[in-house]
């Protein structure tokens, strides 16, 4: 049960659009691989700073947006890990807390890009989660129930 919670989390996490990129997506591969060492920590969630780096590059963010997201993003960040701490949560209740973290997000961030930005940032998050469905799917293969 706790190798399944680990992916439910990793996955949760990418939809909340906590997005990766080189080495950290290899990490992702290893951890539904059954490779796992620690689904939240180490280095295999980008930190806010490089996910705002990453953002700021890949949607041409304004000095304006990026001191605006920065907030907002430290805040996700910080509240996914003491949701993901808390072992107190049944997963279905840590699903759900980090569902509404991560829809309160979007929301806030939504606010601050341009139109453009928005459909660039929505399509990102589509294809990763794409990505990490498959690898799900790989996951639940290589150790059938």
């Amino acid at each position: 049960m706790s190798r399944k919670f680990s992916i439910a989390v990793v996955v949760l996490a990418f939809v909340a659009g906590m997005t990766m990129v080189g080495p950290t997506c290899r990490a992702m591969q290893a951890a539904a691989a059954g490779h796992d060492h620690g689904a939240m920590g180490g280095s295999m969630m980008m930190s806010p700073e490089d996910r705002l780096k990453m953002l700021t590059e890949k949607l041409n963010l304004t000095e304006d947006q990026q001191a605006k997201l920065k907030p907002i993003i430290e805040d996700q960040s910080k509240q996914m890990k003491a949701i993901h701490d808390d072992a107190s949560l049944a997963p279905a209740d840590r699903q759900a807390k980090m569902r509404e973290v991560h829809d309160s997000s979007i929301e806030k961030i939504n606010a601050i890009l341009t139109p453009e930005q928005q459909t660039k940032w929505k399509q990102m998050r589509q294809e990763m989660m794409e990505k990490h469905k498959g690898m799900k799917g790989q996951g639940q293969m290589d150790h059938p129930q």
